[in-house]
């Protein structure tokens, strides 16, 4: 298997890597790059049996927004932390977006595609491995419970687990730094980071384990939900509240607020939250807009509000996307 990835960053313009099966190795296999042409700060790689770390920490001062464009022999899966930055994964004309202090878990089918960034400071944790692994760490089940998966790796199609970025909390934020820190040495090494590795996953992929599971939903319901999320997509700006949303879905509230978590996986106004979270910063970042004027565009009458939502779910203050 091998795997190409080509920036301005690189000295040469690109970096390539060649796995075994499985990507197995008995080795710990470490590299940096710090004489980047971008900018300071390092790129480094770390293989690990049956995994790839490329850890992404440098600050570009030659430009602000750049891409990194990849392509694979072979399918692989993708877990990706981003810590500082914005970026987004290009794949034929469609674009999936993560956020400073988010992680998703991506499926990639042998193909071409570019993850594109858009803020000059980058730390970004990049995991690659195949679907053993995954078994391996997860179970069979939480492959085989993912419906939408089954069917994307049949279509040989690009797939995230996570309709929404998830939060880098802090038990993760810890885990991830004592991965990149670790001071051992040899086979103590390799032991400690492939454990680290396995406890990472496990805490960013089982807490949620069900939004991998299918839901035993009437069909009109659950294409009644889906109606109403893209409302609630399109109408940011208004008032929408619980009382609101379950008649226009025609259900009483407890059942659409019930029914909604199963679908979406979180409760409603937690949803809705990061729906206005997500607009504003598109707003901020790609349109210039203000940080008042975002909040407000997207259905806060109180800037203030809106600061204390986006912090406590991003763990940041949204001043600090303009840094």
């Amino acid at each position: 298997m091998k795997i190409r990835f080509k920036s301005i960053g690189f000295n040469n313009g690109e970096l390539k890597k060649c796995f075994d099966k499985g990507m197995r190795t008995s080795l710990l296999l470490e590299n940096k790059h710090s004489n980047l042409n971008v900018g300071t700060g390092e790129l480094k790689e770390i293989h690990l049996n049956q995994a790839f770390v490329l850890h992404q920490n440098y600050n570009n001062v030659n430009l602000e927004n750049h891409s990194l464009q990849i392509k694979q022999s072979q399918s692989v899966f993708l877990l990706q932390f981003v810590m500082e930055g914005n970026k987004t994964i290009s794949i034929n004309d469609i674009e999936y977006h993560l956020t400073r202090n988010t992680y998703n878990l991506f499926y990639i089918p042998s193909l071409s595609y570019t993850h594109n960034y858009f803020q000059t400071k980058k730390n970004i944790l990049n995991i690659y491995f195949k679907e053993s692994f995954l078994k391996d760490k997860m179970g069979k089940s939480f492959i085989n419970n993912s419906k939408q998966y089954l069917e994307a790796k049949k279509e040989n199609q690009f797939y995230s687990f996570f309709e929404k970025g998830l939060v880098v909390n802090k038990q993760l934020r810890n885990i991830i730094n004592e991965f990149l820190t670790c001071s051992f040495e040899g086979v103590t090494k390799k032991s400690y980071l492939e454990a680290k590795l396995t406890e990472l996953v496990l805490m960013a992929l089982a807490s949620n384990y069900s939004a991998t599971k299918t839901y035993n939903l009437r069909e009109a319901d659950k294409e009644n939900l889906i109606r109403i999320e893209n409302y609630m997509r399109a109408n940011l700006k208004e008032d929408l509240s619980i009382e609101k949303l379950s008649a226009l879905a025609g259900f009483n509230t407890s059942k659409f607020k019930n029914d909604f978590k199963e679908v979406f996986k979180m409760p409603v106004f937690k949803y809705l939250t990061s729906l206005r979270i997500e607009k504003a910063i598109e707003l901020i970042l790609k349109h210039d807009y203000t940080i008042s004027q975002a909040s407000y565009e997207v259905g806060y009458k109180n800037p203030q509000h809106f600061t204390v939502a986006f912090k406590k779910k991003l763990g940041y203050l949204p001043s600090e996307l303009l840094t």
